[in-house]
C-alpha cells in the first residue's frame, strides 16, 4: 500500500528519478503521452537514479537489463510490470566475468576490468561471477512485438558501451532515441568511438546532461524520425 501511495504522488507532482532531469527531457524529447517501450541496460536500482522509473509510473513498457542477480528481487517489488533480464549484452553466450564491488547494488560493478583499473577499484572487488550472455538483438526479438513503439534504449554498463551497441540489429530496432553515459569531455564525446558509431548508424547528438565534472548523459536522435511523432 506505501508503495502504492508514492507511485501516485510520484506520478501526480511530474517527479524527476535521474541525476540531471533526464527523464523529463526525455519526455519532451519522445513528444508522447501514450505509452510506448524503453529498454534499460545496465538498469541498476529500480527507482534510484533511474532514468525509466518515470515511464514506468506512466504506463510504458519497459524491458530492464542487468548482469547483477541481486537486483531481480527489487525489481520485482518495486517494479513489477517490468520485465527485468538477469544477463549482460554482449556477443551471443561469449564468456564474460562480471565484477561486484563491495558496496551493496553498487552502480560501478562492470564486466570491463578496464573500467576497474582506471577508477582504482581493484582492492574493492567483492566476487567475480559468470553471467549470461545474449545479444541485443536476440533479447529484443524475444521481447519486442511487430507494434510497439520503441522509444529510447538507456544505456549504462561502466565501459561496455560500444560493445552493446554492436550487438543491435539497427534496421529492425530502432529506438527514437538513444541515452548513454560518459566520463569523457564533450570536446572528446564528439570525436568518440561512441558517437561516430551511432553516427554511422544515421543518429545525430543533440546534446549531453551533466551529473557532475565530465560525467553525464549522451543524447542522440534517430535521423529518420522526427522524434515529436
Amino acid at each position: 500500500m506505501k508503495n502504492k501511495i508514492k507511485e501516485l504522488i510520484f506520478k501526480r507532482f511530474n517527479v524527476s528519478f535521474s541525476k540531471s532531469g533526464d527523464d523529463i527531457q526525455l519526455n519532451k524529447l519522445i513528444g508522447s503521452t501514450s505509452p510506448g517501450v524503453y529498454v534499460d541496460i545496465g538498469c541498476w536500482h529500480p527507482i534510484k537514479a533511474s532514468n525509466t522509473y518515470y515511464f514506468y509510473l506512466r504506463g510504458w513498457k519497459g524491458l530492464c537489463i542487468d548482469p547483477n542477480p541481486e537486483l531481480e528481487i527489487l525489481y520485482k517489488n518495486f517494479r513489477p510490470k517490468d520485465n527485468f533480464i538477469n544477463c549482460a549484452v554482449g556477443e551471443d553466450l561469449k564468456n564474460f566475468k562480471y565484477y561486484m564491488l563491495d558496496d551493496q547494488y553498487s552502480s560501478m560493478n562492470t564486466l570491463d576490468f578496464d573500467f576497474i583499473k582506471k577508477h582504482n577499484l581493484v582492492d574493492r572487488i567483492k566476487k567475480t561471477i559468470d553471467v549470461p550472455t545474449y545479444s541485443l538483438k536476440k533479447i529484443l526479438d524475444v521481447n519486442i512485438k511487430e507494434n510497439d513503439r520503441l522509444d529510447f534504449f538507456d544505456i549504462d554498463v561502466e565501459g561496455f558501451d560500444l560493445e552493446v551497441l554492436k550487438t543491435n540489429d539497427w534496421v529492425k530496432y530502432r529506438p527514437k532515441i538513444v541515452v548513454i553515459e560518459t566520463d569523457l569531455s564533450l570536446k572528446d564525446d564528439l570525436n568518440s568511438e561512441i558517437v561516430s558509431y551511432l553516427e554511422s548508424k544515421d543518429y545525430r547528438l543533440i546534446g549531453k546532461s551533466i551529473i557532475m565534472g565530465d560525467l553525464g548523459n549522451l543524447f542522440l536522435i534517430d535521423n529518420k524520425l522526427n522524434p515529436c511523432e
